[in-house]
Parts: C-alpha cells; structure tokens; sequence
C-alpha cells in the first residue's frame, strides 16, 4: 500500500467518523464530553472538518511529487499537520471564549434584574 493510498483511507475513515458524530445525538455528546467542549462547538467543529479538506490536490501533486526530497515531503506534511491543529485549537478557543462571554452577560442580566 503506497503513503497517497493510505492517506485517503485514513482521510475517508476520518470524514465517514466525523459524519457518523454529527449523525448521532449520543456519538456528538459523546464526543463533546471526551473533548471538554459544549455539544455546539463539538457540531460546528465537526461541520468544519467536514466542509473543508486539509489540502488542495494541486499542493498534493506538487509536494508529493517524484521531484520533491523526502525531507521536503516530511516537512511539509510536518507544517501543514501544525497549522491544522493550531487553526482548530485557535477556532475552539475562540469558541469557547464567545461562550463563556455570553454566559457572563447573561449572568449579569439576572443578576441586575434580581434586584
């Protein structure tokens, strides 16, 4: 089996899982919970993995092509897997930032209307 043939099985294994989650009220609880994330944020993360792929196939051809070096195929591959886990980890962040704000706010109106 050649590294592009098992990199699309483990990207289709990886889609077919994330629909499966957003399927499934309990697999996306699930999910939300092993992740230490609300149900809301576990669906748009998921939605997004979805709708956007990790590399363009003109960057594929081009990176894994029989002219590149092995270290420059590694190092690619190397970057490219950083910056995806950073985007998602900074879209999570900011997330949960945008939620815990509106808790706050909303907090602060019982709070004023209690009294």
């Amino acid at each position: 089996m050649t590294a592009a043939m098992c990199e699309g099985d483990m990207r289709q294994d990886i889609h077919q899982k994330a629909a499966d989650t957003l399927a499934s009220e309990a697999r996306l609880d699930a999910f939300a919970v092993l992740n230490g994330m609300t149900v809301e944020m576990a669906r748009q993360l998921l939605e997004r993995l979805l709708a956007n792929p990790d590399m363009t196939d003109e960057a594929r051809d081009y990176i894994f092509s029989s002219e590149r070096s092995d270290e420059f195929r590694g190092y690619t591959a190397g970057e490219e897997a950083g910056y995806q886990r950073g985007h998602e980890a900074g879209f999570a962040k900011g997330a949960c930032l945008v939620l815990l704000m509106a808790v706050a706010g909303l907090a602060g109106i019982l709070l004023k209307a209690g009294r």
